[in-house]
């Protein structure tokens, strides 16, 4: 794992990570990487880190993979006015209609569409508070489905078309890989970009309790990041020619430990901690396993001690915060490792 080797002949894979809000790390980090002309034969993320991975690799709608990332930090926050006063990111985590979530769906991005005051690219502060005013309007129309026998409390919104061009994954330069967690056959599971579709996206991202899991080719599935936060295996088993590997790695994780401030911090709390804690100790042994086989390349993150409180929040001056964050944090990366980069 040594920055200083000789330049890189093999292949180069990025490895994207769980962690909610904490993708605005990776974002920035991406973002600096992108603007230093840094390519990787091999894109794979886990929970979160597979949107960021997806619309890196397949951006929809013409935008180049920068704009795509930048659209995903600027639209998936809540903005601040809003979530001061209500800390859900119910833009994401939306109420579970049963056999009329489609339909509600469907209405919802008709009256989205036909809104000639909405933008899907608010470039003010005011146009990103109506948006969002505009949605929470929206989703209170949403019928909900929930009952003591539910398995969810919510689904995740099946909006990422906006963000992601699923038709073009297939043919795109690169190997992109999500996973999620097979239930059925209880083991994590790698899908390549020959098979990714939204339903795979929204399986590798169910939470339990949190969201309903997601039914596949008669296959049950859910969160990937509960049993494999990276991908390490999956990935290197794919690929026996890769000899660079980045992934995120955040240095001060403890920062995060703090006595929560009510129910939704308590609960984001109780999954981004273990997530974040996993995806260290997967790192350390991935690096102690193959080195002198394959550089593994470590974005150092740091949380800053003025952000750590709101670190895992999902307002949208958190995810800008982030993003500054690891786009500084990239920069350096790739000054310190630009031969393992070209």
């Amino acid at each position: 794992m040594n920055a200083k080797a000789a330049k890189s002949k093999g292949k180069k894979a990025i490895i994207l990570g769980a962690g909610g809000p904490l993708g605005g790390l990776e974002a920035g980090a991406l973002l600096a990487l992108e603007e230093k002309g840094v390519k990787f034969d091999i894109v794979s993320g886990a929970c979160i880190g597979s949107i960021l991975a997806l619309a890196y690799s397949s951006p929809a709608n013409g935008m180049t993979p920068a704009q795509a990332i930048e659209v995903w930090c600027n639209v998936t926050g809540v903005s601040d006015e809003i979530y001061d006063f209500m800390p859900i990111n119910y833009k994401i985590f939306q109420k579970d209609a049963g056999a009329l979530s489609s339909i509600w769906d469907s209405w919802c991005a008709w009256m989205i569409q036909n809104n000639p005051f909405f933008s899907t690219a608010p470039d003010s502060s005011w146009q990103r508070l109506y948006n969002d005013l505009y949605i929470l309007w929206l989703t209170m129309f949403a019928p909900s489905t929930l009952n003591p026998e539910s398995k969810g409390l919510s689904r995740i919104a099946r909006s990422l078309q906006e963000l992601i061009d699923f038709e073009k994954l297939p043919n795109v330069d690169k190997d992109v890989y999500i996973n999620a967690l097979n239930v059925t056959d209880k083991k994590a599971q790698l899908f390549s970009k020959k098979e990714i579709t939204i339903d795979h996206v929204i399986a590798g991202s169910s939470l339990y309790y949190i969201a309903n899991q997601t039914e596949i080719d008669g296959k049950i599935y859910a969160e990937g990041s509960y049993i494999d936060c990276l991908n390490y295996k999956g990935v290197t088993e794919a690929h026996k020619d890769i000899d660079t590997i980045v992934v995120m790695n955040i240095l001060n994780r403890r920062a995060l430990i703090r006595e929560p401030e009510n129910l939704n911090d308590a609960y984001n709390l109780s999954v981004m901690l273990p997530f974040v804690t996993i995806a260290g100790d997967d790192t350390k042994i991935f690096e102690a396993k193959y080195k002198g086989d394959i550089n593994l390349l470590k974005v150092p993150l740091e949380i800053p001690e003025e952000n750590a409180k709101t670190a895992i929040d999902w307002s949208y001056s958190n995810f800008q915060a982030l993003k500054e964050i690891g786009y500084k944090a990239g920069l350096k990366f790739y000054d310190d490792n630009k031969d393992l980069l070209a």
